[in-house]
């Protein structure tokens, strides 16, 4: 009878012990992302504890034909499903843990590869408009008008007319914003150009001068019997007058300050035993579209780029001599316009490289275009001690000097020589140092800016150029990298950014992510353009994350915010049947490129997501494209 007892409390306390432990569900998944090529079959590892219950298990968000079957589960098991892989295409997909009245969510993405899916791609850029990027004003404007039209005849089928009308490039509503000239008033005169020796100019002479490279300086035009400009000129273009002689006409003005003339000179003033010497010994093509007074407008700036480069216009001359530089020493408030950036995609597709002022206004130079525009190198000012200047605008990739308090910069003017100070002038001290690394003949462009900029000078300020410290970078095979812009995503979504690796040879890039985020570099190794794709897993916390890029000695970050999503471009690719492939790009869109997809034609939708919310509002510019893969050079433009 004791036995007996004994036995049933014992019972008692087991059935008492499994009334105590609470019901227990939870779910965790191997990864996150799932490739396998069609036909295939995808593995999934799967982890679920199932304690006092009993829980199903089931995926959902994949085409019935590929949904694995039910499962039920207990206590702690590791499954691994078998997903048939009987489509090509993307998926956002969830294993979900039910039982016991409690429900757990795991999210993973399915990559379908078809037979020949890395070869199937579409890659191509959205421009975005932008606010504030004004329409074409009712003033006076150049028009191409082959069969003639109301107005003053400029020759070759242009006409100087009033109000709206169409344009070569673009057509009706061709941006037309206010551009002016970056030098400031005129300074007392000084004996001495400091501003050679602080970006080690003569040390880098003894290796190089810049001879036989063109550089065009679109900007007032040119004093042609400037003692200092003989045999430095090409024959130029004037689109003011629309004709080819750039010669600015002398005013009067008090506010004329031969601005084209000086910027000529500090870039590329002879080196003839008379007056001063400048920065390189190129070859300078004039391009006048800016008035005596320094202003100018937009639409001349698409058409200057695009004959400068050697890119026909129709309506202009061809241009025999296309630049390998494009100086740009002018500024206007705004975004960059989907027009513009359009215009230098075409001029950096030929390897022409584009520099221009960061703007004088004290702000940052990412309010101001062309500087910010994607694939410029945008130039701050310094002055002779080397201190960014006050007016300067803030945060350019590159400094040079350009004056600072009562001391500018020597350049040509009528007459004789002037000072003046600006982001003018300091951006022909890199187009300058530019010029020298391109008359080696020994590197591509993405290589020459490379160098550039891996071989500037640290300072407190920012990297200050030094031309001697360019050509050992060269030399040693000088490495740099730029990211383009920045990204707003929510958990689960996935962005890209342009990445520029800037090297004389392809270089592996490392890529670290913070906070879980995952990320990589297409192509890797890479050199020239490349896609910094990033992942915020689902469940991220909000927040501010760093991504840093290292190749070498160069560094760079890419700055992504998760959770608090500003406007960003949202990218649709979506095929006939299957699913939508999504991806986000940065405010004012970007290059982009996706991969893995499926045959068939490909409906493209882009639009500007104001709201942060991934959908497309009814207000919200949008803009359409359709293409097959493979294909390259697709153009979506956002209005």
């Amino acid at each position: 009878m004791r036995r007996t007892w004994t036995l049933l409390f014992s019972l008692l306390l087991l059935t008492a012990g499994c009334a105590l432990e609470a019901p227990l569900l939870r779910l965790s998944l191997g990864k996150e992302e799932v490739r396998v090529a069609e036909g295939g079959e995808a593995t999934l590892p799967v982890r679920v504890e199932a304690r006092g219950l009993r829980a199903r298990l089931r995926v959902e968000g994949l085409p019935q034909e590929m949904t694995p079957a039910e499962e039920e589960v207990e206590g702690k098991r590791e499954l691994f499903l078998a997903i048939p892989a009987r489509e090509a295409g993307t998926w956002e997909a969830r294993v979900v843990a039910e039982g016991g009245g409690m429900r757990r969510e795991a999210s993973f993405r399915l990559v379908v590869e078809g037979a020949s899916s890395p070869d199937l791609y579409l890659e191509g850029a959205v421009y975005v408009g932008g606010e504030g990027v004004a329409p074409q004003a009712a003033t006076g404007r150049m028009v191409y008008c082959p069969k003639g039209c109301p107005g003053r005849p400029l020759g070759g089928g242009w006409y100087r007319v009033e109000g709206l009308a169409p344009q070569a490039l673009g057509g009706p509503g061709l941006p037309d914003r206010p551009l002016l000239a970056q030098g400031g008033e005129a300074e007392p005169l000084f004996p001495e150009a400091w501003n050679l020796p602080l970006a080690r100019f003569p040390e880098a002479w003894r290796e190089a001068t810049g001879e036989g490279v063109v550089v065009a300086v679109a900007d007032t035009g040119v004093l042609p019997d400037h003692p200092d400009l003989q045999g430095a000129l090409l024959p130029g273009l004037d689109l003011l007058d629309g004709d080819t002689d750039p010669t600015e006409p002398v005013t009067g003005s008090p506010l004329q300050t031969f601005h084209g003339s000086h910027v000529s000179g500090v870039l590329a003033a002879a080196w003839n035993g008379v007056g001063m010497a400048g920065a390189s010994q190129a070859h300078i093509l004039p391009i006048r579209l800016l008035s005596p007074e320094g202003t100018g407008r937009e639409s001349d700036l698409l058409l200057a780029l695009r004959w400068a480069a050697g890119i026909p216009v129709p309506g202009l001359p061809p241009n025999p001599h296309p630049a390998q530089v494009v100086n740009l020493s002018l500024s206007g408030e705004g975004p960059c316009s989907s027009a513009l950036q359009e215009a230098l995609d075409e001029v950096r597709a030929r390897g022409v490289l584009v520099v221009a002022a960061a703007g004088n206004y004290g702000r940052d130079y990412r309010d101001y275009f062309p500087a910010n525009c994607r694939g410029v190198l945008a130039v701050g000012a310094v002055g002779p001690d080397g201190r960014l200047a006050p007016y300067s605008n803030r945060y350019a990739p590159l400094l040079a000097p350009g004056g600072s308090g009562s001391q500018g910069v020597l350049g040509p003017s009528v007459g004789g020589y002037r000072y003046l100070q600006g982001t003018s002038q300091a951006a022909p001290h890199v187009s300058a140092a530019l010029a020298l690394l391109a008359s080696l003949g020994e590197a591509s462009p993405l290589a020459l800016e490379g160098a550039l900029l891996a071989g500037s000078r640290t300072t407190p300020e920012g990297r200050l150029l030094d031309a001697q410290g360019a050509l050992s970078a060269l030399r040693g095979g000088g490495v740099a990298l730029r990211v383009e812009g920045s990204l707003a995503l929510r958990p689960g979504e996935e962005g890209s950014l342009p990445v520029e690796v800037l090297s004389p040879y392809p270089v592996p890039v490392r890529v670290a992510a913070e906070g879980g985020l995952s990320a990589y570099l297409a192509p890797n190794p890479a050199r020239g353009p490349a896609y910094l794709r990033v992942r915020a897993p689902s469940g991220t916390p909000p927040g501010a994350y760093r991504i840093l890029l290292t190749a070498g000695e160069a560094q760079a970050e890419a700055q992504v915010r998760v959770g608090e999503v500003a406007a960003r471009v949202v990218l649709e690719a979506c095929p006939a049947s299957g699913a939508c492939r999504t991806l986000t790009l940065p405010a004012e869109g970007g290059p982009f490129r996706l991969e893995g997809l499926s045959p068939g034609p490909h409906r493209l939708l882009a639009f500007l997501d104001r709201d942060g919310d991934g959908l497309l509002d009814p207000e919200e510019p949008r803009g359409e494209a359709e293409a097959r893969p493979p294909r390259g050079g697709i153009r979506v433009v956002v209005p």
